[in-house]
């Protein structure tokens, strides 16, 4: 009689043979022989389902536009080129306007000289004076008052450029010429346009050779 599952006879636990009442140690779950063929098919199997979710996920960012570019900070569709602005100033005018003064004729300015000096003749000086200029004049009188400066006065207002040519004539500052309200120091006009209150400024200039402190010398 011989002994059971030893081993090495046929029948036993270890029998390769394929006997009956054993399971082959090909399908058993844990068998370190199992096929190659199914273990690489679940390889393949995983590697493909992974591929798959893969190419889902990348789908949506395949599909999407391409991000603008940034460069320093600012994308270069909001970056605007600075405009340029032309402005045209108004156009200057050349035009200049000339006032024009035209010179009243010296005959058709009547002259009366006054003496407000010491000195005798000085008044007469003065008219002849002014007669060899052109002017018309009238008999020197005396002044009412002693004056140092030379006065030049006009009786109408519209003899305020004949009183300015002959302070001009006497060479006279223009400033010797006295505002239309001023009142000549002397008895009457006479008829005259511009009267000369002559002064000591002028006396110096136009006394006569000989002189004396009379006042009837004018």
């Amino acid at each position: 009689m011989s002994e059971p599952g030893n081993g090495s006879g046929f029948g036993g636990p270890y029998d390769v043979s394929g006997g009956s009442g054993h399971e082959s140690a090909g399908s058993h779950p844990h068998d370190p022989f199992e096929p190659p063929e199914r273990s690489g098919l679940a390889r393949g199997v995983a590697i493909v389902t992974l591929g798959v979710i893969v190419g889902i996920l990348l789908l949506p960012s395949a599909t999407r536009s391409p991000l603008a570019v940034v460069q320093g900070g600012t994308p270069a569709a909001a970056r605007q080129e600075p405009s340029s602005t032309t402005t045209s100033l108004p156009a200057r005018s050349t035009t200049t306007t000339t006032t024009t003064t035209t010179a009243l004729a010296p005959a058709k300015i009547h002259v009366l000289v006054a003496n407000a000096t010491s000195v005798n003749g000085v008044a007469g000086s003065v008219t002849t004076f002014l007669g060899g200029k052109g002017f018309a004049t009238l008999t020197a009188v005396n002044a009412l008052v002693k004056l140092t400066a030379s006065q030049i006065y006009f009786t109408t207002a519209g003899s305020g450029a004949a009183a300015s040519e002959v302070a001009s004539a006497l060479e006279l500052a223009p400033a010797t010429v006295q505002t239309a309200a001023a009142k000549p120091p002397v008895s009457s006009a006479a008829g005259a346009s511009v009267i000369v209150i002559v002064g000591s400024d002028l006396a110096t200039r136009f006394a006569p050779a000989s002189t004396t402190t009379t006042v009837k010398g004018h």
